[in-house]
Formats: structure tokens, sequence, C-alpha cells
């Protein structure tokens, strides 16, 4: 069963009641930028998780033209329903900065506090008073903080979990973007100007050669320890970097055949979305 951090009170929550009731995954996106497309791809995965889990989903998102465009590109599918329609619902949303452990990804860490603290905000910092909404902590609001208003997003403190996705700064070859995002935790800002473009186009292109070699040699299933390895990983708050680790030992695993590692990035690649089998047939 999928756990994921509920952004209203800070804990894990089944992302869902009944795993067979339908589910909306509504992504909530004020703008046309690398951060409100950040959101839309973590919609994506979020359905696609829910899915191989076995729960029927149904995605909601009403972004700008550009934007789709943009989206259709990274192969984010579009939406297909209505904002209030039956099921429960994850509403997925932005932020204006990283988490208090999640640090701008690519950006090294600037001077105060040692790496395993809490991270500098981007934003001011805290005072010693009352949260600046004038309400006071309570057991469902620990930190009395009150979350940005975003449109269309209902009242916060109605039904639904919230899933806060940290911003995006820089520009990037949109053909790296997914992969690029899908290996930095959502939580954590991300410095495109920083990050390893290199070596996400190395690995990506490295694994869809390797896939496509792999495919040619006799079919054997996912390790049945992979395949809990990765169902592990992503129904742990999403935690697709997990997923991303669980590949790199695979593709080197001595215990692991050709034929099981095609079966397992094909496998993952359900999640990631990636198109890791894209270049089957091309190079044979």
């Amino acid at each position: 069963m999928l756990r994921i951090t509920d952004a209203r009170t800070g804990e894990t929550v089944d992302a869902v009641r009944a795993r067979r009731g339908l589910t909306r995954v509504e992504a909530h996106v004020a703008g046309d930028d690398l951060s409100a497309l950040r959101v839309l791809l973590v919609a994506d995965v979020l359905a696609r998780a829910l899915e191989l889990g076995g729960t029927p989903v149904v995605t909601v998102a009403d972004p700008p033209a550009g934007l789709r465009a943009l989206a259709d590109a990274l192969g984010i599918r579009r939406a297909e329903g209505e904002r209030g329609g039956a099921g429960p619902a994850l509403h997925v949303v932005g932020t204006t900065g990283g988490t208090a452990d999640g640090p701008v990804a690519g950006r090294p860490p600037a001077d105060g506090p040692p790496s395993d603290g809490p991270a500098p905000s981007d934003g001011p910092a805290p005072s010693d008073g009352p949260p600046s909404d004038g309400r006071a902590p309570s057991d469902e609001n620990p930190a009395g903080r009150r979350p940005a208003v975003i449109p269309g997003l209902p009242d916060p403190e109605r039904e639904g979990v919230r899933v806060e996705v940290a911003p995006v700064s820089g520009t990037a070859d949109h053909a790296l973007l997914r992969m690029i995002l899908l290996a930095t935790p959502r939580g954590h800002s991300l410095d495109l100007a920083a990050a390893d473009l290199d070596g996400s186009r190395e690995t990506l292109a490295r694994w869809r050669k390797a896939v496509a070699g792999w495919a040619t040699r006799p079919s054997r299933p996912v390790p049945e320890p992979v395949r809990q390895e990765l169902r592990a990983a992503w129904e742990d708050d999403l935690d697709v970097p997990a997923v991303l680790a669980v590949l790199r030992r695979v593709e080197h695993a001595e215990d692991v055949p050709d034929g099981a590692r095609f079966e397992t990035y094909a496998y993952a690649d359900r999640l990631l979305g990636l198109e890791l089998t894209r270049d089957i047939g091309t190079q044979w």
C-alpha cells in the first residue's frame, strides 16, 4: 500500500482508503514554469504508482496551453477528470521553498548548520512569536502554519491528502527534464544550473541502449526480491530516487540474467515513464 506524507499534518498516511476505490489525483498549478511542470510530473508518477498497486485513478489538471505542450513532451499523461468529482482526492501542489531537511539539490551547502542539520530556508527566518496567520498550533496543524493559497485548491482543512512539491529554477534540455526531476526528491528545491546534466544524459542513453540489448536475450521474470525492493521504494512516500538506485544496482548485478534485467527495467518504467524500451530493434 502506497503511503505518502500529508503536508497538512506532516504525517505519513495511506494514500488511499480502499485500494479498489476510484481515487482522484489533482494537480494544482498557477503558472507555466518548470516548478509547475514538476507538480504535473509528480501527479503523473503518483497516479502511475497507485495504478501499479491496483487502484483505479482519474487525474485532474488544467494547465495553461504552453505548459501542457511541455508536459506532453515529457510524457506526462493528460488529465481526464473534473475537480470535485467522485472518490477521495490527493492534491499535488507547489511550494515556494525546500523542506527543512531538503536543501536545494545541486547547490553546495551554505556556511552555517552542519550537513546533517536543518538546511537554510530560502525565505525569512522564523520568528519566536506566534504564526503569522494568528492560528495556534493544533493536532491537525502542529506547526501552526497556513498552507499557501492556490487557485482551485479546496480549503486545506477539508478531506483530502496534500502532497507538496518544491520549486525548480534554471533551464535544461527538455529531453532530460523528466530524468533530472525524477532523480531529485520532490521536497527538495532543484537548481538546474548546478545539476549534473551530462550525467543524466549519459545514464539515460546507457540504459536505453542496455535495455535494447537485453531484449534480445531469453526472457526471465523480474526477480521477486527486486520486485519487492522496487515496490517498497515507491510505496514509501513515492521515493523515486530509491527506485532509480535499484535500477543502478540491477544494471551490474552478476546474479541477474540479462532477460530479467530487461523485465525489471520495463516494469520500473511503468512508474518512471522514461521510455527505457524505446530503442528496442533500432540497433540490431
